[in-house]
């Protein structure tokens, strides 16, 4: 992990089902954290490959009805079709183009600091001291993200067709752990960690509630509050 110094002696990260004793982390900040781009590039391919099927269902769809226009069959399926292969298509190419933008990002996404986290997707700050509750979410077994119920309403701009990326109440905004070039368990570890600093509850859902006591922070040197030398 950059910017965090392990222990290889001692047992692997957390896994579905299974919760082990992480590594010993210590944790520098500022923690900037890129996109990473070979990830970005496979969901890419995987989603240029779901906006091909979607295709592949119009042109069946719109082929049916030249061909069998006065079947009832032809238009059941045509109705049922077309949308469902118009919204695979749509989608699946909005969101590959985003994954492209995203893989060639120079820059860092994510910026954890000692008070709050910077999300320039979301193109917003969030202060530890308004973060009520954060609840550590995995989708289909996976860490996903992290979950923020803040105190006092946030703008941030949303983009349904960024994986990981869903702010759909200004109460709530979520820290993305995925596509990016830091493991989602440490991303995760760190963020409860700060958050929990600043008197807020942490739980996690669909999957092991991640322990936080072995991650240890730093900024310039010194160790942040709560935290050992």
């Amino acid at each position: 992990m950059r910017g965090c110094t392990q222990a290889p002696d001692l047992p692997g990260a957390s896994t579905f089902g299974q919760v082990n004793v992480t590594p010993l982390c210590l944790a520098k900040l500022p923690l900037e954290i890129h996109t990473s781009a070979i990830r970005q590039y496979l969901f890419a391919i995987f989603m240029l490959a779901g906006g091909a099927c979607g295709m592949i269902v119009v042109a069946a769809a719109i082929s049916l009805l030249i061909w069998h226009p006065l079947e009832k069959v032809t238009w059941l399926l045509a109705v049922s079709g077309l949308p469902c292969g118009l919204f695979l298509t749509a989608f699946g190419s909005i969101t590959a183009w985003n994954c492209l933008k995203d893989a060639m990002r120079p820059a860092p996404v994510l910026i954890v600091r000692e008070n709050g986290v910077e999300d320039r997707f979301a193109e917003a700050v969030v202060p530890w001291s308004e973060v009520a509750q954060a609840r550590i979410v995995y989708v289909r077994g996976s860490l996903n993200h992290v979950r923020l119920n803040l105190r006092t309403p946030l703008s941030a701009r949303q983009n349904r067709f960024r994986f990981g990326q869903w702010h759909s109440r200004p109460m709530v905004f979520c820290v993305p752990l995925v596509l990016l070039d830091l493991k989602p368990h440490e991303l995760a570890q760190v963020v409860a960690t700060l958050v929990k600093a600043h008197g807020a509850e942490v739980s996690a859902q669909g999957g092991p509630m991640l322990p936080i006591s072995n991650v240890h922070l730093v900024e310039a040197g010194r160790p942040l509050r709560g935290e050992r030398p």
